[in-house]
């Protein structure tokens, strides 16, 4: 993680307002970037600093459903990189994961079929999302794909306004609604759609406990069965691939590395201290020791 000195998160009680917004290319301007994040909600404050690769920024919203917005801009293109936005406060999470995942993992540990599996998904995604990046980055397919946008929507107003596409359009919907409103409100139709809705709850009701027959058949719980254990081992393979994906492109700052370490120390060190106060206080005082043998 980025270090902010302008914004400490450290000193603020509540850090839901916070969005960090990383993979900011070092072409993007200041002003850019606080511009693409403004409809999100006021901004009260805001950190921008270099890293090796570019931009990362700190960003602090008045309100968290502004924060809400501002994640849903995610993987958006600011210039020639994919913006990563997350909350202040999963980025920590995840980073603190990331390191306790890399130290808890055993060296040697063969790794299980699921296991094997995710690797490769994972190293399937990097690879994929690296060749993405260098493709769009060699060809302009993105800011190709944007300019064909912003052209067909001036050719689109264009010819709206020659002809007047959208005012027709509307009269014609409304004349449609009117139609229909007609329709429904008609008795004969009414008379009709009220028979029939009656008709298929009856039909629902009596199916009913053929259905419920069917559910609780034997063939049909074992498809339920496999069916679940299937979906379980694809939701165990999905998360570990995302673990793994994280795990190898996420790399936690010296600080953040310093502070997950400490917090591992702290409890064996006050465990140590709590076990040497238990033996001193078991242990008798060498006064009281001779005092109770000179009275036997």
């Amino acid at each position: 993680m980025a270090t902010f000195k302008k914004i400490d998160p450290t000193n603020m009680a509540e850090t839901a307002n916070l969005v960090q917004v990383s993979n900011i290319s070092p072409d993007s301007t200041e002003k850019k970037v606080i511009d693409f994040f403004q409809y999100c909600g006021d901004i009260i404050e805001y950190e921008i600093v270099q890293v090796e690769n570019g931009f990362e920024a700190l960003l602090l919203f008045d309100k968290a459903s502004s924060v809400d917005t501002a994640v849903l801009l995610n993987n958006s293109r600011i210039d020639d990189r994919n913006i990563i936005v997350k909350k202040y406060d999963d980025t920590v999470r995840e980073s603190v994961e990331a390191v306790a995942a890399a130290a808890d993992a055993p060296a040697d540990a063969p790794a299980s079929g699921s296991s094997k599996l995710a690797n490769f998904i994972a190293d399937t995604m990097i690879k994929a999302e690296t060749l993405g990046k260098s493709v769009d980055t060699k060809l302009g397919v993105t800011e190709k794909f944007q300019l064909l946008v912003e052209e067909s929507k001036k050719l689109g107003k264009s010819v709206d306004a020659k002809y007047g596409i959208s005012e027709k359009t509307a009269k014609a919907t409304t004349a449609i609604n009117t139609k229909i409103d007609e329709i429904k409100n008609n008795e004969k139709v009414s008379a009709a759609r009220t028979a029939g809705q009656t008709r298929v709850a009856a039909a629902k009701t009596a199916a009913q406990p053929t259905i419920e027959t069917i559910k609780q058949s034997t063939p049909v719980k074992k498809i339920q069965d496999v069916y679940t254990q299937v979906i379980g081992k694809v939701n165990e393979v999905t998360q570990e691939t995302i673990k793994i994906k994280k795990s190898k492109t996420l790399k936690p700052s010296p600080e953040g590395a310093a502070t997950l370490a400490e917090s591992e120390t702290a409890p064996s060190a006050a465990v140590a201290a709590e076990s040497k106060e238990s033996v001193t206080s078991e242990t008798p005082a060498p006064a009281a020791a001779e005092a109770n043998t000179t009275q036997n």
